[in-house]
């Protein structure tokens, strides 16, 4: 609930001077209260559950006065809202009278139905929404909104939106679309709509560039508080499931939706990069002041991977777990599933030890000629 008291009947909003200074472009209204000034206002809302996923129900009320006139509107509204499997749907009526009480009723009906393909494994998952609100006054029909929106590309990057507009009133249909496409440097923006006496079309372009010790970066947008996030080699790894926003072949990408004077999980997401370069890590927590630039590294391991068969010389699998060295004793891989080795290095190694027997202290050797054959199946000796 709440109230407000308006003590001059010359008091105006930024919007009402606005609207003032533009009125003659306007039809002129009886109930316009930018002319009369507000006095007295007071409002009240009721939201309330259901139990038993029966829906959710609400109501509201706003009284109000003028400076300028006699008498109070009122105005009363009643919504229900719920959701069948994935569709969901509102109905609402509302009542108002003026301060001659002169009444008007009005009835809307809105649904909106989601449509999915992909299984976000083997391919993008993507969504569509259809939605439809129909409006009724006490005369019947008033009008009608049937709309489409909905992202495509492999990488979220495109979002549309198709609307028909349709009105009892003056008889008058209206059509528009939307696009908006997210490219790891720039959004580019595009809007056309049409009407039986009117058309309008609009596009922009937004982009960011940040300059810093670690380089230039370019994005696609930017706001007063953004980080850095570094993962040196790693490449196409999206963060926070933006999957249009990807880290660069140096592993960085700037990420601009940071609430201030807030812990913001950061999350690396490897599953669309196709880089060797490991991460050790994939999450960082950070809570930056109003304005900061943070500079958040997560760490990798560029060193080349590399996958080996090898066996016993009896032709038994190795032991899984057991880790690999190199002749210099350091540790830089492990056996797999299979008796397949992994391992990480630099360079090409002479050679390899694998553990045999941990507790009696056993090792096997494998040797390469300066090449690593990842089709052969090695003898460890």
């Amino acid at each position: 609930m709440a109230a407000w008291r308006y003590a001059s009947q010359d008091y105006r909003t930024f919007s009402d001077h606005l609207y003032e200074n533009d009125k003659h472009y306007h039809q002129s209204d009886y109930d316009d209260f930018y002319d009369i000034g507000r006095k007295n206002s007071l409002s009240a809302n009721i939201m309330q559950p259901l139990s038993n996923n029966l829906g959710n129900v609400s109501l509201s009320a706003l009284w109000r006065n003028y400076w300028g006139r006699s008498g109070n509107a009122k105005d009363y509204q009643f919504s229900y809202s719920n959701n069948w499997q994935h569709i969901s749907y509102t109905f609402s009526a509302s009542q108002s009278y003026d301060e001659n009480n002169k009444e008007e009723e009005r009835f809307n009906l809105f649904i909106s139905i989601p449509f999915y393909w992909g299984d976000d494994i083997a391919k993008t998952r993507h969504q569509i929404n259809l939605s439809n609100s129909t409006s009724f006054s006490k005369d019947g029909y008033s009008s009608n909104n049937t709309g489409i929106t909905g992202i495509a590309g492999e990488h979220d990057q495109l979002n549309y939106g198709i609307y028909v507009n349709q009105q009892q009133q003056n008889n008058d249909t209206s059509l528009g679309t939307n696009l908006s496409w997210r490219t790891p440097i720039a959004i580019i923006d595009g809007s056309y709509s049409h009407s039986k006496n009117a058309w309008q079309s609009g596009g922009s372009i937004s982009s960011g560039l940040v300059v810093w010790p670690g380089g230039i970066n370019i994005t696609n947008q930017l706001s007063d508080t953004f980080a850095i996030l570094d993962a040196p080699g790693l490449e196409g790894a999206n963060i926070n499931g933006q999957k249009y926003n990807r880290t660069n072949s140096k592993g960085q990408v700037v990420y601009d939706l940071i609430i201030p004077h807030r812990e913001n999980h950061l999350v690396l997401d490897i599953a669309n990069s196709e880089s060797e370069t490991e991460l050790r890590g994939n999450r960082q927590i950070i809570a930056p002041y109003r304005g900061a630039v943070s500079y958040v590294q997560f760490t990798t391991d560029q060193r080349k991977p590399w996958y080996i068969q090898a066996l016993r010389p009896d032709g038994s699998p190795l032991t899984f777990g057991y880790d690999v060295l190199d002749l210099q004793e350091n540790n830089i891989g492990v056996v797999g599933q299979g008796s397949r080795l992994f391992i990480r290095v630099d360079e090409i190694p002479t050679g390899i030890k694998v553990a045999l027997n941990d507790e009696q202290n056993l090792f096997c050797t494998i040797t390469f000629q300066h090449v690593i054959d990842e089709n052969k199946t090695y003898i460890c000796q």
